[in-house]
């Protein structure tokens, strides 16, 4: 899309922001006003930088808008795969080896699905994987299952959420939707699956004058969500690129001299610095700042996973310390670790995004990894954007390893001879 300008980058910075938003929860519209084509190049762009891909719907009727997203949802995903993925992770009481639907026949797929034991909370995402799971034949890889496509004539936004419920988190298309602030219909639709799945990626693109009509009007639900989501593209013809930026030159002072001045010769042109270095040097200023606010977000999602979660589950109740530190010995540093519980030797580390993009950052965790295992601790890592809503697996999976490591402290004392 050629040279980006400052304010390109700010509005992709904010789409960021929008998409931060999201991971707490917040539903959010991104509602990109301005020229579309530019806006249509910013959206791509920032999917393409997020690694993900978009399914286009007109927003008149919530049915075709939830099927367009779904469909290309069953492009990018095999939505068996992941159904059994979902199932087999539900179970405590039958080994994960017993259960693999693929490759059976649909009567074998019943009678396996009999004997497990469905969680209390999402029925409907249940119900689903089972549909998918006892389907005389598995839809053919990239398209959408009749089953799906049934359900979503049923019941459109409970569909889609357990939709994004089967499907590893942060894998999901976003969707660009085809928006009318002047069609009551095309707002309540977007309104309502922002609310109805809160993570999903939603934008639309608008010319400069589509608000027009709003303006005066009283802010139903559907308009405030829009107008909270707002991003003005500015004017083309008023925007300069980095290249054209002006670069200040250093004031040289000036020494006195006795001697005949010389003829002035003419100024050297000014040379600024190349263009991919001042690319280089902006883009390290805003990961630096992605970063920050990471880690601010992330302290704050720890300190809510800890106090109104861990503290609040009874099997979790008392177990870790929130950033606490392990001696090493030797004269080594002390390491701080997220949760930590020094009676079952477990320690929990809450990654962000960047620990994975900064090849300098993974290596530390690595080794820090490493040193903890050297004395005997258990290492597991969770993003921070999936302790809100994956927060009921994040719980099975610590309470797992803390039945592992008590079967094996009593197993030690044993071997030892103690009751």
């Amino acid at each position: 899309m050629g040279l980006l300008t400052s304010e390109d980058t700010a509005l992709l910075d904010s789409l960021d922001r929008h998409a931060r938003r999201r991971a707490e929860g917040i539903p959010t519209l991104s509602a990109l006003v301005g020229d579309p084509e530019r806006a249509l190049q910013l959206w791509t762009q920032w999917l393409h930088r997020s690694g993900l891909k978009a399914a286009f719907a007109q927003s008149e009727d919530l049915r075709s808008t939830v099927s367009a997203w779904a469909t290309q949802l069953a492009r990018e995903r095999n939505l068996f795969r992941d159904a059994e993925s979902y199932v087999v992770f539900s179970q405590r009481a039958i080994s994960s080896r017993e259960l693999h639907f693929e490759g059976k026949t649909q009567h074998d797929r019943r009678v396996l699905f009999e004997r497990l034991e469905p969680p209390h909370a999402e029925p409907v995402t249940w119900a689903l994987c089972r549909q998918l799971l006892e389907a005389p034949e598995p839809a053919p890889q990239g398209t959408l299952p009749n089953e799906v496509r049934e359900a979503i004539s049923h019941d459109p936004l409970r569909v889609l959420h357990a939709l994004l419920l089967i499907i590893p988190e942060g894998r999901a298309p976003a969707l660009h939707l085809a928006l009318s602030p002047s069609d009551p219909r095309s707002l309540r639709t977007a309104t309502a699956i922002c609310s109805a799945a809160p993570l999903l990626h939603v934008a639309c693109v608008l010319p400069p004058d589509a608000l027009e009509g709003t303006r005066g009007r009283k802010d139903s639900h559907a308009l405030a969500m829009m107008r909270e989501g707002l991003l003005e593209l500015p004017d083309p013809a008023s925007v300069a690129t980095v290249q054209d930026l002006p670069v200040a030159e250093p004031a040289v002072p000036r020494r006195a001299s006795s001697k005949k001045k010389a003829p002035a010769s003419p100024p050297e042109p000014h040379v600024a610095p190349p263009l991919l270095e001042r690319f280089r040097v902006n883009a390290e200023a805003m990961v630096a700042e992605r970063e920050k606010s990471e880690a601010h977000a992330r302290s704050k999602m720890e300190h809510f996973f800890y106090h109104d979660i861990l503290q609040v589950h009874p099997a979790t109740k008392d177990v870790f310390t929130l950033n606490a530190k392990v001696e090493l010995g030797e004269g080594k540093r002390p390491l701080e670790v997220d949760l930590l519980s020094r009676e079952l030797r477990l320690a929990v580390e809450i990654d962000g995004q960047h620990h994975f993009l900064d090849p300098d950052r993974f290596r530390r965790d690595r080794r820090k990894d490493l040193a903890l295992q050297r004395i005997g601790y258990w290492v597991a890592r969770f993003l921070y954007e999936d302790l809100h809503p994956r927060c009921e697996d994040i719980l099975k999976t610590l309470e797992s390893l803390m039945e592992a490591r008590r079967r094996e402290a009593t197993a030690q004392r044993t071997t030892h001879g103690q009751p």
